[in-house]
C-alpha cells in the first residue's frame, strides 16, 4: 500500500484535513475502478452463458 501514510513508533505523525481528503478521494477511485471492473467481468460472464444458452 503505497498510498498509506507512513508511521513512525515513536512520532506519530497526524495528517492534515486536505491530505485526509485527498487520500479518501482516491482509496473512493480505486474503490470505484475495483467494482467497475468487477461488473464488466460479471456481463461479461453472464453475456457468454446467454450467447451459449441460446446455441443449444
Amino acid at each position: 500500500m503505497s498510498d498509506a501514510p507512513t508511521h513512525n513508533n515513536d512520532t506519530e505523525e497526524c495528517l492534515s484535513e486536505e491530505e485526509v481528503e485527498e487520500l479518501m478521494v482516491r482509496t473512493s477511485r480505486k474503490q470505484i475502478r475495483s467494482d467497475y471492473r468487477r461488473s464488466l467481468g460479471s456481463e461479461a460472464s453472464r453475456r457468454y452463458c446467454d450467447i451459449n444458452n441460446k446455441k443449444n
